[in-house]
């Protein structure tokens, strides 16, 4: 069971950086593992999904356990971004789930994210255990060495990630845009070492690009030069 937990990324796509859909996909992850059919790891996740589906129209993050055993217990979570209303933040999640079940079916471990949603759940209990692992980059191919691009997406950066006990943090600087987004159960010190770490990250890996986002486990951070959208021949 313990190997199954690890969770595989198996597809990631462009969305635009900006005026995107909330159901826009970004990327899943599922574990290569399947449980079987009739199992009470199978009972305790439909009735774990169902829990997710029952809160998101009130509460923007919740996490949930459900059975007990090993092999059986189910862990799982959701989290909309921060600025939807509960109506729009309980439609992303009910996609997530539907998404979720194509294109991982039968999956041990699965997660999904959308533009404006995240969901996940396990056979291992994960929920409000440090992760920063990378799961998801995307750089986009155009570059600026401008330096007011530089200074302006430094600024923005630095604002997001200062603002880290907010949780949920837009920012803009000049041209440049960005978000912010640590999951609920994050206690403002682990919110800070995490966007700390996506900075970090993006920086190295998308250097001068004018658009990036960085996706860790347990948060993420994205910025884009105003009016930049990715385009499917820069995935």
């Amino acid at each position: 069971a313990a190997a199954a937990a690890a969770i595989l990324l198996v597809i990631g796509l462009g969305a635009g950086f900006t005026g995107a859909d909330t159901d826009t996909f970004i990327y899943a992850g599922c574990s290569p593992s399947k449980y079987q059919p009739g199992t009470p790891y199978e009972g305790n996740l439909k009735s774990l999904l169902a829990s997710i589906t029952d809160a998101a129209p009130n509460a923007a993050y919740s996490s949930f356990a459900n059975g007990t055993g090993d092999g059986a217990a189910a862990y799982g979570l959701y989290q909309c971004r921060g600025d939807l209303g509960n109506a729009e933040c309980a439609a992303c999640v009910r996609d997530a789930l539907a998404q979720l079940g194509q294109v991982c079916p039968g999956a041990y471990a699965a997660s999904l994210q959308l533009e404006g949603c995240y969901v996940r759940y396990d056979g291992t209990n994960f929920v409000g255990r440090p992760d920063t692992a990378m799961v998801y980059r995307k750089c986009s191919a155009s570059t600026s060495a401008d330096a007011g691009f530089l200074r302006d997406r430094d600024a923005v950066l630095g604002a997001l990630q200062a603002a880290a006990a907010d949780g949920y943090r837009v920012g803009s600087s000049g041209s440049v845009q960005g978000v912010s987004q640590c999951l609920g159960d994050l206690a403002a010190a682990d919110c800070t070492g995490c966007l700390a770490q996506a900075v970090g990250q993006l920086k190295g890996a998308c250097g001068t690009a004018l658009a990036a986002d960085v996706h860790l486990a347990q948060c993420y951070v994205r910025y884009w030069a105003s009016g930049y959208y990715f385009r499917p021949s820069q995935a």
